[in-house]
């Protein structure tokens, strides 16, 4: 099912966060956009899942119009954003932040199997399912935020920076758990300023000041020099 973003703008006021991009994300491809920290990474996959209204521009999923629908619509339709911060509810045990994500799941039989899969895909959340969530180390809660993604059945996720604030060791971990999300068939659209990233990406692109400057499959991207000299820390 592929996810299709044209002309997508975000503004806050008089400032332009997100100005006019076009995304496309096939079922089980990864497309990366890599950027400095403002760039409006963040801005355009909230206007992408409805967190906020876009000023202009339209969103599809599967040829569905999900443009400014709130992200909870959204997120029934397969649209689901796993948010910077990973925003676990502490309280509750590693289970219960995996069942919020099913909350528009009404089949038990269909909660019990995709939690099944879920502890499969991330043994380690089967060993904690009983602990509090706010006790995991930082990978293993961004590991319970993409299994919290899945257990609403989605067709595209959305992912916020996965990689941030984890050791290299973990950001391994997670970048090849994202690919496992794409394996199963979703569309990945992810944003990060780690260009680690790249590795595992189908396709890619560059965003600055709002703008895709540089979009094409990551190997091209990967190469490029405004890429190696400003993400990969290479001379041109």
């Amino acid at each position: 099912m592929m996810l299709r973003v044209r002309g997508l703008t975000v503004r806050y006021g008089r400032l332009t966060a997100v100005d006019g991009i076009d995304l496309d994300v096939a079922a089980g491809r990864i497309h990366v956009v890599l950027g400095a920290n403002g760039a409006g990474k963040s801005s355009a996959l909230r206007g992408v899942c409805g967190r906020v209204r876009p000023a202009a521009g339209t969103v599809e999923l599967g040829g569905r119009d999900l443009t400014g629908r709130p992200a909870w619509r959204a997120a029934r339709a397969g649209l689901v954003l796993v948010p910077e911060g990973r925003e676990i509810v502490a309280p509750l045990t590693v289970e219960e932040n995996l069942l919020v994500g099913a909350y528009a799941n009404r089949s038990a039989g269909h909660r019990r199997r995709t939690l099944d899969e879920v502890y499969t895909m991330f043994p380690v959340l089967a060993q904690r399912r009983g602990s509090p969530g706010g006790l995991l180390s930082g990978g293993e809660q961004q590991m319970l935020a993409f299994g919290r993604a899945l257990m609403a059945d989605p067709a595209a996720v959305l992912l916020d920076e996965p990689s941030m604030g984890l050791a290299p060791v973990m950001v391994e971990r997670v970048l090849g758990a994202v690919r496992g999300i794409a394996d199963r068939g979703i569309a990945v659209l992810m944003v990060e300023q780690n260009a680690t990233a790249l590795g595992l990406a189908d396709e890619a692109s560059v965003m600055e000041r709002g703008k895709l400057v540089l979009g094409g499959p990551a190997a091209d991207v990967v190469d490029d020099p405004r890429v190696t000299q400003a993400f990969l820390g290479v001379a041109s």
